[in-house]
């Protein structure tokens, strides 16, 4: 009889070869598009989802909806987007918000909704609130003849869906290029987040439920980093809680591309 040191696999399912494993074993590298709308929401509605240790950050009413593409391979098949590239592309739609732990400002997400199955598995893993949608973002081609490249007064929308419903959308006209460090906080901040994993047990404490920092090596942007004037707007659902979270007032919207390594985190608190 095998051991269960003879099952292989990062995930499920797992096998006496691991091939099939949903998601590979870390490092994983990555590389987004995004199309971002900041705004400002109610701030006690963002301090409800922050348990202690965490707190309200530095500017508690923060907050931003992230339209994205992803390209991603882990290390151990670094040529997974030639052989199966259909297991590398994604798209996701979160909201952000500002948050601390410990005095040191950083930012969650909330609520999010992806595109396939191994990114919403690898984000359980890491304290992502993953769920399946359909994440739709504007692009262009600069060879098509009535579309231009990207630029002052051109203007991008995102929208996500799910389970039917269309839940946000937001709109941005372009206005100016900025450098990284204009981008409104909490963008680029460290992200802290909660892994929750429910025992089998009827009643008993979750299995799982800690406090967490992810990792980040090898960050890069793109050349151009997009700012200018956004629209954002939350619709009712009758399955999701994301209109506390609705916006008060927007601040901006950017859209830019960045790229990093994803290491492993560190665990900070455990309420187990």
């Amino acid at each position: 009889m095998p051991s269960i040191d003879d099952l292989q696999g990062f995930c499920y399912p797992l096998t006496p070869d691991g091939r099939s494993s949903l998601v590979g074993d870390m490092p994983w590298h990555y590389a987004t598009e995004y199309l971002t709308i900041a705004y400002r929401a109610d701030p006690a509605a963002i301090a409800a989802y922050l348990p202690a240790p965490l707190e309200p950050g530095p500017e508690p009413d923060m907050a931003y909806v992230a339209f994205s593409r992803w390209w991603s391979v882990w290390d151990g098949d670094r040529e997974l987007a030639v052989t199966n590239p259909e297991r590398t592309q994604y798209q996701e739609a979160a909201i952000w918000v500002n948050c601390s732990y410990r005095g040191e400002p950083g930012q969650i997400c909330l609520q999010i909704w992806v595109s396939n199955d191994f990114t919403m598995a690898r984000g359980w893993f890491m304290g992502f609130a993953k769920k399946l949608g359909q994440v739709h973002i504007t692009d262009t081609h600069p060879l098509n003849p009535v579309q231009s490249a990207f630029g002052p007064g051109e203007r991008a929308k995102g929208y996500v869906v799910a389970h039917g419903e269309r839940l946000i959308e937001g709109t941005m006209t372009a206005e100016r290029r900025i450098a990284r460090e204009e981008l409104p906080a909490p963008m680029g901040r460290p992200l802290f987040h909660i892994r929750h994993f429910p025992s089998i047990v009827r009643g008993a404490k979750p299995s799982v439920l800690e406090l967490v920092r992810l990792g980040a090596e090898n960050v890069r942007f793109g050349d151009d980093i997009w700012a200018g004037t956004g629209e954002l707007t939350f619709l009712p659902s009758d399955l999701e809680e994301h209109m506390p979270l609705a916006p008060r007032e927007i601040v901006g919207a950017y859209r830019f591309s960045s790229g990093y390594t994803f290491p492993g985190g560190e665990v900070l608190h455990s309420w187990v």
